[in-house]
């Protein structure tokens, strides 16, 4: 048996959506692509992704998400590891950018490590490859997943793009929970409680926590964790502030908490993400 099966590939236009499997106490070659973002996203096994010499295990609702450049590779345990690789070209990823702000779009890096809402990602893919088993996709069909799949990775991967509020918002059907994700915004650099959410959404702390779990594939707090890093993420690219001014600014209690929070959610601590963007 092969160490690495490529069991399906959908191929588009702009994007690609593989299944990839790795053999059991196997690994992929150590590589990169050009051109190319990747998200990789387990759909069974325990696999252990590698990301610029960084080696997490990956599961459940987390995903590795690969700027062009990033050197990575995939390993597997005990058993063998299938994964949904998805694809997008690099200028399609950035005119989508483009369209969307209004603006030129410089180059996009996204933050590699991610966990909440994978399975928005893999949801929209899987309904592709599922009807193109029954009948080709038209052109039409095409762009739209491709579409599709762009919005998600923008709005909802944190980098040096400006994946901005409003677009995630749409994301959201729940009236009650939009409230509680706008009432996130404002305050997420206060000490917020849950009963304090949960009073700005009208729900209970029990239907929040549902909620978010089911339509962002998050905590509420994994929810502000995420909102604060992408806040520091932007004050670390903007502004001169010194590390310790930018934790407190972005809502951390403590600069412990931040550089730890910040680094597993990025991969770097904040001093050597400040240093990649000079």
């Amino acid at each position: 048996m092969e160490d690495v099966s490529k069991l399906l590939r959908l191929e588009m236009e702009q994007c690609a959506i593989l299944i990839y499997q790795v053999a059991a106490h196997s690994a992929d070659e150590l590589h990169d692509h050009q051109g190319f973002y990747q998200i990789s996203i387990p759909l069974n096994g325990s696999p252990r992704m590698e990301c610029n010499g960084e080696i997490r295990k990956v599961t459940g609702d987390q995903r590795l998400v690969l700027s062009p450049g990033y050197r990575h590779r995939h390993y597997a345990g005990e058993e063998a590891s299938r994964m949904m690789l998805l694809f997008f070209k690099e200028s399609f990823l950035r005119g989508v950018e483009e369209e969307r702000l209004g603006k030129p779009a410089s180059s996009i890096e996204f933050v590699p490590w991610a966990e909440g809402a994978t399975d928005m990602f893999r949801r929209l893919a899987e309904h592709s490859v599922l009807q193109t088993m029954a009948r080709p996709l038209s052109e039409l069909e095409q762009q739209e997943t491709e579409l599709e799949l762009a919005r998600l990775l923008l709005t909802l991967q944190d980098g040096t793009h400006d994946n901005k509020h409003e677009d995630r918002s749409l994301l959201i059907s729940h009236p009650g929970l939009r409230r509680a994700v706008d009432f996130l915004y404002e305050k997420s650099s206060e000490n917020i409680q849950l009963d304090m959410v949960a009073d700005a959404a009208g729900l209970s702390k029990y239907h929040l926590i549902r909620l978010f779990r089911a339509q962002l594939g998050q905590t509420p707090a994994q929810y502000i964790a995420n909102l604060r890093v992408n806040k520091a993420i932007q004050l670390l690219q903007k502004t001169k502030l010194d590390i310790t001014a930018i934790a407190f600014e972005a809502g951390f209690g403590s600069l412990g908490t931040f550089e730890r929070v910040f680094k597993r959610r990025t991969g770097h601590c904040p001093s050597q993400f400040r240093q990649r963007q000079d």
